[in-house]
């Protein structure tokens, strides 16, 4: 009997749940000059510019190396990281910090003419410090800049997705 009222309700929930209109967070729905896309000021093998690829890959971009001509350029002009002091403490040491990232990028069609004016994304993290457990801390900055630049690449193919 518990189990029947507890598959009931579970029932109920998920259907109010698709009720509501939500769903996962598919592919972003890219215009079709964006199909074929290059990017340039950034490097593609590591950090943000390996997380942009595959985030273009996975929404049905192709991305090319190299100077082609029929392809749109993705330009990112700025890409900077910035660790932050939050907070100090009675001591006079850092307490917490604040980390801080931001894209600025601007999109070109094939034809040079341009799709997307100068544009901006940020995303920023804050953590506690403890100089004791320095090497954790460590790991965990490492962990937060990952997720941040997983944020900004999401951010970037949100934009991308309102070009038409």
């Amino acid at each position: 009997m518990k189990r029947v009222v507890s598959n009931s309700i579970i029932a109920v929930l998920f259907l109010s749940l698709m009720g509501c209109g939500f769903h996962l967070r598919g592919a972003a729905d890219l215009s079709d000059s964006l199909k074929t896309m290059r990017i340039e000021g950034i490097g593609l093998q590591r950090d943000i510019g390996l997380y942009l690829k595959r985030g273009l890959i996975s929404n049905g971009i192709v991305v090319v190396d190299g100077e082609t001509n029929d392809a749109a350029v993705l330009k990112i002009l700025e890409n900077k990281f910035d660790r932050r002091v939050l907070s100090v403490g009675s001591n006079a040491k850092v307490n917490e910090y604040e980390l801080h990232g931001e894209i600025v990028f601007t999109v070109l069609a094939a034809d040079g003419n341009v799709l997307a004016e100068q544009q901006q994304v940020q995303a920023q993290r804050d953590y506690q410090f403890d100089e004791d457990e320095v090497l954790g801390r460590e790991s965990e900055e490492a962990l937060l800049r990952d997720q941040m630049n997983k944020q900004l690449v999401q951010s970037v193919l949100r934009r991308l997705s309102f070009i038409k």
